[in-house]
């Protein structure tokens, strides 16, 4: 392996290995598994909590070379049950495709963070895996309440993003801060596995790379 730690190598791993996965921890122990097989020195952290920010925890930091990189991960399904090599997934139902769409943009912003503020921050990524393919579409309605927030493909995401303004209380329940990001990204949707034919049975992701100015 190079020098520095290449998440396309790793997302061509998992893909290889796993089509769908029992839960969004589930995801972060398998990228984590082959983070280690592929950069056999690397330092692999789970739930990694920065000095500058003590309530902040990322889910899979990465020091490699040195060098340290970040990643927040997102799994969120339909609900279904598949049933592959004998063994059963059933996944549960994530609907609030607003909120979640949220989360997404707030880890982008959180590794901007980790960015600005640790000195041997080298690369930072976001991934979000579903089987929910509406993500992918623009919103329809006129007073929908995430439309600077939504995920919809080809889509650019910079700037200050928030709810709008018909947005309630309780849907905005600790997400209701603004979002600040410092960069833009384009929001491109590929394909992650193809388990069958019905509603259910497609899965995508969305990968943004979050650069080190200085690199």
């Amino acid at each position: 392996m190079g020098k520095n730690f290449n998440i396309n190598l790793v997302l061509l791993k998992l893909k290889e290995k796993r089509k769908i996965f029992v839960s969004e921890t589930d995801l972060q122990i398998e990228i984590g598994f082959i983070i280690k097989e592929l950069y056999p020195t690397a330092k692999v952290r789970a739930e990694y909590c920065p000095s500058f920010n003590s309530n902040m925890h990322i889910d899979i930091v990465v020091i490699y070379e040195g060098n340290l990189y970040a990643i927040e991960l997102k799994y969120k399904t339909k609900k279904c049950c598949k049933i592959i090599d004998n063994e059963i997934y059933n996944l549960k139902e994530h609907s609030a495709k607003d909120v979640n769409s949220y989360l997404y943009l707030k880890d982008i912003e959180r590794i901007e963070q980790c960015r600005d503020n640790i000195d041997n921050f080298k690369g930072g990524y976001t991934l979000f895996i579903t089987n929910d393919l509406s993500y992918c579409k623009k919103p329809i309605k006129e007073n929908c309440i995430y439309k600077k927030l939504a995920l919809d493909n080809d889509s650019i995401k910079s700037g200050i993003l928030n709810w709008e303004d018909n947005a309630s209380i309780g849907t905005k329940k600790n997400c209701d801060k603004p979002l600040n990001l410092k960069s833009s990204y384009k929001i491109k949707w590929q394909d992650y596995s193809k388990i069958d034919n019905s509603s259910t049975g497609t899965f995508i992701y969305l990968l943004n790379e979050i650069s080190n100015f200085n690199s």
